[in-house]
């Protein structure tokens, strides 16, 4: 048996996923394969390093400091991201709320760990394995993967230009089972009856990267690609083909919630909804 675990993005609607991958954790369920996109991902790491609480804690802790994000950080000529990529992704995880770059490396040998990442020039998604050896690289990898049109600006790495891996490959179950998995966990971060359409933002989105056309004319189908993905997932959780751990209601949650009750409760359903699940889960990986 091969267990993959499929990481959707959602900014902060993935502190869901947070609540699902601490509940993982506490029952000793360890995936041999995590893929993941955008917040999804960079939250998969400490489920890899198997640091119970610490996506919770971060999400929490500095939810209202302005070293974190905010408009001033987007407006800085010289940042011009929401969010502060040296505060969030270097004090934070070496210092404040420290990521186990030991623990990390030490699991990580026996676990295949992808982030998906949207190539700017080809409209399509790559998938970049997390080094153990170039933290740097690793860090601005899932930055890459996190980077949402207008709020962040775009990442180079190898000389092409990345941005949300979410864009190009918003569910990336495909790359799972391509790659041998035979067992899928995926987490999702909205709920079964949602479907996303094309609105204005999107094309204004894609206009902005006409530069781009590949990437731009990707935004546009994003939201058919992500429709077909979701109902193919559904499709092989209802034969018991797949597992689907996905929120009840996101309704009224932003993207970039900054209600800290809101958060917790998302955390909340996440790690609940998996417990409950768990006999099934169980069952389904035949560790029962």
């Amino acid at each position: 048996m091969k267990l993959g675990l499929v990481l959707e993005g959602g900014a902060s609607r993935a502190l869901f996923t947070c609540g699902a991958l601490d509940a993982l954790l506490e029952e000793n369920i360890h995936a041999d394969y995590v893929i993941g996109v955008s917040a999804g991902i960079a939250y998969g790491t400490s489920y890899v390093s198997r640091q119970f609480g610490r996506n919770l804690e971060l999400s929490l802790k500095y939810l209202h400091d302005k070293r974190y994000m905010g408009t001033r950080h987007l407006l800085n000529p010289k940042k011009r991201s929401y969010y502060n990529m040296d505060f969030a992704f270097r004090q934070i995880p070496e210092s404040l709320v420290p990521f186990d770059f030991d623990a990390y490396t030490q699991y990580s040998k026996n676990v295949t760990v992808l982030a998906g990442v949207s190539n700017m020039h080809t409209g399509r998604i790559d998938y970049k394995e997390l080094p153990t050896d170039d933290w740097d690289l690793h860090l601005r990898t899932l930055w890459a993967s996190c980077a949402l049109p207008y709020l962040f600006q775009p990442e180079k790495i190898d000389g092409q230009l990345y941005m949300d891996g979410g864009i190009c490959d918003p569910i990336p179950f495909r790359k799972a089972l391509n790659d041998g998995c035979d067992k899928l966990i995926t987490i999702l971060t909205r709920e079964r009856t949602y479907s996303k359409h094309s609105d204005i933002s999107t094309k204004l989105a894609s206009r902005s990267f006409k530069k781009y056309p590949e990437f731009s004319n990707a935004l546009l189908e994003r939201p058919a690609k992500y429709n077909a993905d979701r109902d193919e997932l559904f499709a092989m959780a209802d034969r018991g083909d797949a597992i689907i751990i996905n929120p009840k209601d996101t309704t009224g949650f932003k993207r970039t919630e900054r209600q800290p009750e809101k958060l917790q409760l998302m955390y909340n359903d996440g790690y609940s909804s998996t417990k409950a699940m768990m006999p099934e889960i169980k069952k389904y990986l035949d560790i029962i």
